[in-house]
């Protein structure tokens, strides 16, 4: 396969797929393989060389023994990252952090100062405030205090709790571990212009079906927990005919099994 192409890296990730792909004690991306195992047994069987690590460096992230955590070597890319003067060079700064966004809280709120000056309308040469550097200074101070996600471990119940503001709706993936409910995965988004004239009580109903959409993969086929306040789904289940939204939102609840209340 010539390098080059405009389809080069998607041909081989594709080989690489049809190779792996069938194993279930492997990832790859690209040309990076990650293999796992269930017992020391299986994974001296399942690894070719360099076997046993109790840590590794895979696709920017520090994967331990049921822990995750940023690179340091990116983390001090984000520390020393600079003001941006351009538009292009915000793109950037966005795309370093963005990467790492399932380690940061309501990273979208947050972002936003940053995130609007990439708009259409605004010019190349951006306007830094100070609500900019703010914003640039708490998400590089999240990201170089080495936060730490769970891995999920599939065979303990999860929690989902959800919060949502006039600007954006985020939630967090939790388990608890040794008595204490930890995080395994922060989403979050910018609301639309047409959803942040939403009620309140439907801004918090989005965040609940978005943030069950991203953890769908962890979520169904079991019984999990949100922590939220029962108005949100009440308000979805007293609103069930007219509206197509409303409908949608109650149709995607119906694959999920759970239990709600404020923990």
């Amino acid at each position: 396969m010539p390098f080059g192409l405009s389809t080069a890296s998607s041909t081989f990730h594709r080989m690489m797929q049809r190779v792996l792909g069938k194993a279930d004690f492997i990832a790859s991306y690209f040309d990076d393989a990650m293999i796992f195992s269930k017992t020391w047994d299986d994974h001296v069987v399942h690894a070719k060389a360099c076997m046993g690590f109790t840590e590794v460096d895979f696709l920017g992230r520090i994967v331990s023994e049921g822990k995750v955590q940023p690179d340091n070597e990116k983390t001090q890319k984000i520390t020393d990252l600079k003001q941006p003067t351009t538009k292009k060079e915000v793109k950037r700064v966005l795309g370093l952090l963005g990467y790492y966004r399932r380690f940061v809280p309501n990273y979208s709120q947050i972002a936003q100062p940053l995130t609007d000056l990439t708009r259409k309308a605004q010019p190349n040469k951006v306007k830094w405030t100070e609500e900019c550097q703010n914003s640039l200074e708490r998400l590089k101070g999240v990201l170089t205090s080495q936060p730490m996600l769970r891995v999920p471990n599939l065979d303990k119940p999860f929690v989902v709790q959800t919060d949502a503001s006039n600007k954006a709706i985020a939630g967090v993936l939790l388990q608890e571990h040794h008595g204490t409910l930890l995080p395994c995965h922060y989403v979050s988004r910018k609301l639309l212009d047409r959803e942040i004239n939403y009620a309140i009580i439907a801004k918090e109903a989005l965040a609940i079906i978005f943030s069950l959409g991203k953890f769908a993969k962890y979520l169904l086929m079991r019984p999990f927990f949100i922590q939220t306040d029962h108005n949100p789904l009440m308000f979805l289940k007293k609103n069930k005919s007219r509206n197509a939204r409303l409908s949608r939102w109650a149709l995607t609840l119906q694959q999920f099994t759970f239990s709600i209340g404020r923990g």
